[in-house]
């Protein structure tokens, strides 16, 4: 198979992510590199789709690889883990603010569960993707991914319930604040419409949604485009908001990666006494999905010998 409509779509994404994640580089240099912030995500999902599309040209030099083929599967479906996650991460921001004018509405409990239960879905597509391919080259579609997929959905919902109440109570908010909401409530469809084609994908035998032989123009239209608009609307919205120090962020914008999800490890955490932790909940899953994905290609590794 020589080189067709996929390749020109790899292209493409070549073509607009190599400038946009020199963007995104900026734009976290301004305002941080920290994961909680959210700037950091549209970074890396710029790298997953370079790397993506280069893995995709590659099999036109490789047409055996199945690791090629399996690197472009779970790259497609870790995708959506920095779009929700960078969400998440511009509503901290958001969320602090009306919590220090409004009352608290939201603690970083909250956030902590919505980016573990992310972080779960991202970890089972990355598990399910590593066993899609036999091989001859032919995708099956994993339990593991499906549940990954489900998970989505579920954070999805809840982001978009944090986004309006968020965004209902910022009526004295700074304007630069208003804009972060309005940025999320912009592109949570644009979202939606993009994890809509991961489920027909995933849940369907539709061929022209199949991940890897489909229709070129579906997965463009439902698909590509919708994660460009989604990185170019945070990155001009990240790039018009103004930086805000360190000392002046939130306990949610501020909440740590790892550590006890209670308020009492939080406070431990933040006096200097968690400092000896040194896996939280989402690094032990992170963990053990590395290891479960490892498990399964060994095998298979031994078959190739």
């Amino acid at each position: 198979m020589g080189f067709d409509k996929q390749g020109a779509v790899s292209v493409f994404e070549l073509v607009i992510y190599f400038p946009a994640i020199i963007v995104a580089a900026i734009v976290c240099s301004r305002h941080g590199f920290g994961r909680s912030s959210g700037w950091i995500y549209t970074l890396i999902l710029c790298l997953v789709r370079i790397i993506g599309a280069c893995c995709q040209l590659a099999t036109y030099a490789n047409k055996t690889s199945t690791g090629l083929i399996e690197a472009v599967v779970i790259l497609d479906s870790v995708g959506m883990s920095p779009l929700l996650l960078a969400t998440l991460g511009l509503l901290s921001r958001c969320a602090d603010t009306i919590n220090s004018t409004k009352g608290s509405t939201f603690s970083a409990i909250h956030f902590r569960l919505l980016q573990l239960l992310i972080t779960i879905g991202l970890i089972l597509c990355i598990v399910g993707g590593t066993s899609s391919t036999s091989s001859d080259g032919t995708y099956h579609v994993q339990s593991e991914t499906k549940i990954g997929e489900i998970l989505y959905v579920v954070a999805l919902a809840a982001l978009y319930i944090v986004a309006f109440i968020t965004k209902s109570k910022m009526h004295n908010a700074p304007s630069s604040d208003n804009r972060l909401a309005w940025a999320v409530i912009i592109a949570l469809p644009l979202i939606t419409v993009r994890l809509l084609y991961s489920l027909i994908s995933v849940f369907t035998h539709d061929k022209h949604f199949s991940l890897l032989t489909g229709s070129v123009i579906i997965h463009v239209f439902m698909a590509v485009l919708e994660e460009m608009v989604v990185v170019v609307i945070y990155l001009a919205f990240g790039w018009a908001t103004p930086v805000l120090a360190a000392e002046a962020r939130g306990p949610i914008a501020n909440r740590p990666w790892k550590g006890n999800l209670s308020p009492a490890g939080q406070a431990q955490h933040g006096n200097g006494h968690g400092r000896g932790r040194r896996q939280g909940p989402i690094h032990q899953l992170v963990g053990a999905g590395i290891a479960a994905a490892q498990s399964r290609s060994q095998p298979r590794q031994q078959q190739g010998v």
